[in-house]
């Protein structure tokens, strides 16, 4: 879902240029797009998956079901081809997708959302510490970097702050969020609260294969509860809400939040200013780095099923955010306006 609030996002500045946008998705993206107003049409196209077990992810259990990927890379490579003919782009935009051959042959630009550079930096900062996550890194998030480099024209690398990259293909912009998030926030100020404070806390949590577990059963809470995109037995002031089109509501009303490491909810996170803790999935790298990016720039905690809750707790008691950073006053979140530019200027070289 977080791929298609941020293609969304972007797809709405381009659709006010004037831009028909086309959008080829699978599974939540295909009911999250549908009947949206800036879409001119809308395709299924199958998606590539991560193996693994336990709810985490192994770079070496995906290697080893690469044959039903090429299988899948066949038939989506023929979808593409078929989409194309249809639409005849100047430009195709892609976010986790990797079947680019058939843009390629028709030298159509490709420009990615991806944050894969920040990975490869970030990891080679805190490697020693990554241990369970080696594997997916170098077999997953390390080809996923080395594939943009080769094969993509321009990669829009969403990050908070305005630093240098690994390669002049790769463009930092700033995190790419939701319009009616930014609008709470421009509208909302920052309260600094402590954690006796808190009233509202969310968990969203993912509801695929691969995911963490948080048990609520047996426990209390001194705040309100909301439980996101995980569907249980709401009890005491725990709420579960399932699965959600339109969360904003929620998280406006958070004093707290507690994510998985997807880079949307975490871009969205770091957009909203609040204490953040990162339950990232077992052995996915790109969601351990973004645990420690949000310890490193001071928006919150990398915890693990078995920490969380009880971390949390041991704060409360102590009225403290014990051991969090400072924040930078300032983090970038204006990544669609950046990136709705830097697409219609790579489509305009294209043209001329």
């Amino acid at each position: 879902m977080g791929n298609s609030t941020r293609c969304h996002a972007v797809i709405e500045n381009l659709a006010a240029a004037g831009v028909k946008v086309h959008v080829l998705t699978s599974g939540n993206g295909l009911k999250y797009f549908s009947n949206r107003p800036e879409i001119a049409s809308l395709h299924e196209m199958a998606s590539f998956y991560y193996s693994g077990s336990n709810g985490g992810v192994s770079g070496w259990a995906t290697i080893k079901t690469v044959g039903n990927l090429a299988k899948l890379a066949k038939a989506k490579r023929a979808k593409l081809e078929q989409i194309i003919a249809e639409v005849k782009p100047d430009i195709a935009v892609t976010d986790s997708e990797y079947a680019t051959a058939p843009l390629r042959r028709k030298k159509i630009p490709i420009a990615a959302i991806n944050n894969s550079e920040v990975v490869v930096t970030e990891f080679f900062k805190h490697r020693r510490e990554a241990k369970g996550v080696r594997s997916h890194f170098w077999f997953v998030e390390f080809s996923d970097y080395l594939f943009h480099r080769k094969f993509c024209d321009l990669i829009l690398s969403p990050y908070p702050l305005r630093t240098p990259t690994r390669h002049p293909k790769f463009k930092r912009i700033g995190l790419i969020v939701r319009k009616n998030v930014r609008e709470i926030i421009d509208t909302t100020p920052v309260k600094n609260l402590s954690p006796k404070q808190l009233k509202n806390v969310v968990f969203m949590l993912s509801g695929s294969v691969h995911a963490t577990l948080v048990n609520f059963d047996n426990r209390e809470f001194p705040f309100n509860v909301d439980v996101v995109g995980r569907d249980g037995n709401s009890h005491g002031n725990v709420k579960f809400h399932g699965r959600l089109m339109n969360n904003t509501e929620i998280l406006a009303r958070a004093d707290a939040l507690v994510i998985n490491g997807g880079y949307s909810a975490l871009s969205e996170a770091f957009a909203f200013r609040k204490p953040t803790f990162v339950l990232p999935v077992p052995g996915h790298a790109e969601q351990f780095i973004n645990a420690r990016m949000t310890e490193d720039l001071g928006l919150g905690y990398h915890v693990t099923e078995a920490d969380l809750l009880d971390r949390m707790m041991a704060m409360h008691a102590k009225d403290s955010w014990v051991g969090r950073q400072p924040m930078p006053p300032k983090f970038e979140i204006n990544g669609d306006v950046e990136a709705a530019e830097l697409i219609l200027q790579l489509a305009a070289q294209r043209r001329a």
